[in-house]
């Protein structure tokens, strides 16, 4: 926790030269009540920089007003208003919200209205008299912004409306996505993956800088392997909406290449490969395939797993019957199982990499009233399977 004992939770920054009691505060965006008070100006990040007084933007305060504002934008994080800084920006949360725009023609008589809305519903109202001691009568605003440090500003829409003397001048619109997987970080490199709003796969790389990649479908998972160059995910693919659940449901498996950009297909809809565990060498994935749909004792699960070249490209795919030493039971065949140890909730997770060659897996055979199922491990070298007694996996 940041020790700033004026950040209960979200803390809205204006012109803090101006000490003003602050305005009763309004619905939030967040279930936690916050309280909004006036604060000195945080110190900005290099290159960006509050316009000074100088005694060329210096105006007597009996000068006409004739306010022009231009050029207002919500930006993402002080890293946003930075000189130079690589474009475009995703950060995959936003603590921070600057109000940024070009002004002139301001005097010492002109009021300034701020108006934040937050999914439509006005959140945060203020009004003070404009600083031209500080601001002068021309120039570009940058330090006018809210921020929620702990957790970070809620994802959704925001809007602020400015006006001068009740006048409105502009108005700027931005939307914070959510984070439907992650962020999961890679140990190795320090990068962090996150896919927002289901369909953008984001990258943060350690000096902060990012990247993103769009998807046709929605990522429904992701893995990295080791070393931080590459990112295993499933796309999912709706090839029939009017099948319920999972049935109408088809996956696409993909390798993006973090430093490359370049993407490679690994598995089509027709082979519905998702869930990848990667093995610690990087060199295979434990898959699922199917729909994972149950019909009494029909299950569409298997279970694979899929060989990767030095370089990231696809080499092989096994399956269960690519596997000796599984016992054989009339009238079934061995299936991953999809829920926790003893019978526990649904939870499918192709197993646990034990080193680079072995995966311990649960398997079970439907309806079968053999005593067969448990865990098992599955070897690469020889390619043979052997239940492990007394052992569960997590």
């Amino acid at each position: 926790m940041k020790k700033f004992p004026f950040l209960s939770l979200l803390l809205f920054v204006l012109l803090a030269a101006c000490q003003t009691t602050p305005d009763q505060t309004p619905a939030q965006p967040t279930a936690a009540p916050i309280t909004v008070t006036a604060a000195p100006t945080p110190t900005l990040a290099a290159g960006a920089t509050a316009v000074p007084t100088t005694a060329a933007t210096a105006v007597s305060t009996t000068a006409a007003s004739n306010p022009q504002f231009n050029d207002l934008a919500l930006l993402p994080n002080r890293a946003s208003l930075s000189a130079g800084w690589q474009q475009p920006y995703n950060p995959l949360t936003t603590e921070e919200l600057y109000a940024v725009w070009d002004y002139s023609g301001m005097t010492a008589a002109d009021q300034l209205e701020r108006l934040w809305y937050f999914n439509g519903a006005l959140w945060l109202e203020r009004s003070e008299a404009w600083d031209m001691n500080k601001y002068g009568a021309n120039g570009r605003m940058q330090d006018i912004f809210v921020f929620d440090y702990e957790p970070s500003l809620a994802p959704g829409h925001y809007r602020v409306v400015l006006k001068v003397n009740g006048v409105e001048l502009a108005s700027a619109e931005h939307t914070i996505p959510a984070n439907t997987v992650g962020p999961i970080v890679e140990p190795d490199s320090g990068f962090t993956a996150a896919v927002q709003d289901h369909k953008t796969l984001v990258l943060r790389r350690v000096d902060g800088t990012t990247a993103a990649w769009e998807s046709f479908g929605d990522i429904v998972d992701l893995a990295w392997l080791p070393g931080g160059q590459h990112i295993v995910y499933s796309e999912q693919i709706v090839v029939n909406a009017e099948l319920p659940g999972t049935l109408g449901l088809r996956h696409n498996l993909w390798l993006q290449n973090v430093i490359t950009g370049q993407k490679n297909q690994l598995g089509s809809t027709d082979e519905n490969l998702h869930s990848p565990v990667v093995s610690p060498d990087g060199r295979y994935l434990a898959l699922y395939s199917g729909t994972l749909y149950g019909d009494a004792c029909f299950v569409d699960a298997n279970l694979h797993i899929m060989a990767l070249t030095a370089s990231g490209e696809r080499a092989n795919l096994f399956s269960l019957a690519d596997f000796s030493g599984l016992p054989e039971v009339d009238g079934t065949l061995p299936q991953p199982n999809l829920f926790g140890p003893g019978d526990g909730p649904f939870d499918p997770v192709p197993g646990e990499w034990r080193d680079g060659q072995t995966l311990a897996t649960r398997l079970v055979w439907y309806c079968s009233p053999s005593d067969d199922a448990g865990v098992y491990t599955l070897d690469l070298n020889g390619r043979t399977a052997v239940k492990t007694a007394a052992e569960a996996l997590p």
